[in-house]
């Protein structure tokens, strides 16, 4: 099966100043609507036209000084879909920590280290041409299984040392939606990764376990991307290798990324590949290419327009 996907859309990033009863906090955010053309190239589906928000947010955040470099820190960021006026407070990265010399260590709903891998190469994340369309989901339903937000989080960021940077984190359970009777505090999960960057060049490497209360449900990935820019350019590659218990977790997958900014424009290409599954009697490996520009009407404001095609094997 084929999909065809076009966008044109306008994202904008928004701060204001905080107010006088509150100024140690920031409010910021991003709005991002994007009229969606969808050919699913299936005789049973018809083409779509819709308006999308992709990834809409509203957050706040602060910092206490505590004195002796020691910070408290805290974050709210609630995600809400302005095309339909429906939205949940807290639903992305909302924490509270400590911060010093010696890094932060935070405590509650955020990224894994594995996708923030991920998003420092994704040249269309936050869109349809996203690369967690196929990369971190499992063969046969393609949903998305490392690159995760995970609640009861507890992560330690280090500082920046002469380029190389690490994130541990604890998942007391990444699980949203447990069998019945299992205890959630048997969904532990763990994922590090670590990041290099001098001038140009950037490469960083992540490894995640999910341990599963469900007999023969336990997974791991592996994951690692390498950056280069140079002049306008600016490109990107990512491998990934995750196996599991179940079948459908045994699978890789790689991608290259590419941008070239030129002024108030940028060009941007990418490709993608996964690898079938070991799921018995299946055909569950795609591929994705997109191309698309942004013009930048502002430092906050963006207008961009972007075509995906997705080729899924049959199944």
């Amino acid at each position: 099966m084929k999909k065809s996907l076009i966008a044109l859309a306008v994202a904008s990033a928004v701060s204001a100043p905080a107010f006088a009863a509150t100024s140690n906090v920031d409010i910021y955010g991003v709005l991002n609507l994007s009229v969606n053309y969808v050919d699913p190239d299936v005789l049973t589906q018809d083409t779509s036209m819709s308006v999308t928000s992709t990834a809409s947010r509203i957050g706040f955040k602060g910092a206490e000084d505590l004195g002796g470099g020691l910070k408290a820190i805290w974050q709210i960021e609630s995600g809400f879909n302005a095309d339909e006026q429906s939205g949940t407070l807290a639903n992305r990265n909302s924490f509270v920590g400590l911060s010093g010399g010696w890094g932060t260590v935070l405590a509650g709903n955020h990224d894994t280290p594995m996708k923030m891998l991920g998003r420092l190469v994704d040249n269309f994340g936050d869109t349809l041409g996203d690369s967690r369309n196929l990369l971190g989901a499992t063969g046969n339903t393609g949903l998305t299984a490392f690159d995760l937000r995970t609640k009861n989080t507890i992560a330690y960021v280090s500082p920046n040392w002469s380029g190389l940077t690490a994130t541990l984190a604890y998942v007391a359970d990444w699980n949203a939606t447990p069998a019945a009777g299992i205890d959630n505090n048997d969904y532990d999960a763990y994922s590090v990764n670590a990041v290099y960057t001098n001038g140009p060049f950037m490469l960083g490497a992540a490894y995640e376990d999910h341990a599963s209360a469900v007999a023969n449900s336990d997974a791991d990935m592996w994951r690692i991307v390498g950056g280069f820019t140079i002049g306008g350019f600016k490109l990107g590659a990512l491998y990934e290798d995750m196996s599991g218990d179940n079948v459908a977790y045994n699978r890789d997958g790689f991608g290259f990324f590419g941008t070239y900014t030129m002024g108030a424009w940028a060009f941007k290409a990418n490709y993608m590949s996964v690898n079938e599954s070991d799921v018995v009697g299946g055909s569950d490996g795609a591929d994705q290419y997109t191309l698309g520009v942004d013009y930048n009407l502002s430092k906050r404001t963006v207008v961009y327009g972007y075509y995906a095609d997705v080729s899924n094997d049959d199944i």
